[in-house]
């Protein structure tokens, strides 16, 4: 009984570690497409149309003045 417990954690750890390592190498495939693409630039303002568009006319609110000065970007 003892010996087949060992060899089920043994199967299970060789498992997660095997699913591991494909998670890990689909993130990079996705991450090096996404960086080649020749348009790639920081995301500073959202694509136009987007629902989360700037509103430049409103004011900030005192949670988005709060939150722009714990990133360490000037408060407008």
């Amino acid at each position: 009984m003892v010996t087949f417990v060992r060899r089920l954690r043994r199967f299970a750890r060789a498992l997660v570690a095997e699913v591991w390592r494909c998670l890990v190498a689909v993130g990079a495939v996705q991450l090096a497409g996404e960086s080649a693409r020749a348009d790639f630039r920081p995301v500073d303002v959202p694509p136009p149309g987007h629902p989360e568009r700037l509103c430049p006319d409103r004011p900030l609110t005192a949670l988005e003045r709060a939150l722009l000065a714990e990133m360490g970007r000037p408060v407008r």
